[in-house]
């Protein structure tokens, strides 16, 4: 893993790639998904999914879904450009 300095703004969201990584490779998500099984055919996320969603929220400091849009937009319009 190579790390580099930057003068760009640090945000709640660095580093989240490297922790998304570590967590993949330890198998989390598939012993998740083995131990809770498949959803409904209707379902378009998996058991991992949601949990992965809830846990990078979490890491990049929200405490629950309405954090995305009330507490972390500022941050997501700087990454993404959406308003």
């Amino acid at each position: 893993m190579k790390i580099t300095y930057s003068s760009d703004t640090i945000n709640s969201f660095g580093g989240i790639n490297f922790a998304d990584k570590i967590i993949r490779e330890a198998s989390i998500y598939d012993t998740i998904d083995q131990t809770l099984g498949i959803r409904g055919v209707k379902a378009q996320y998996s058991y991992s999914d949601l949990f992965r969603s809830y846990l990078m929220l979490v890491l990049c400091g929200g405490e629950c879904a309405e954090d995305i849009t009330e507490h972390l937009r500022s941050e997501l319009n700087q990454l993404t450009g959406f308003q």
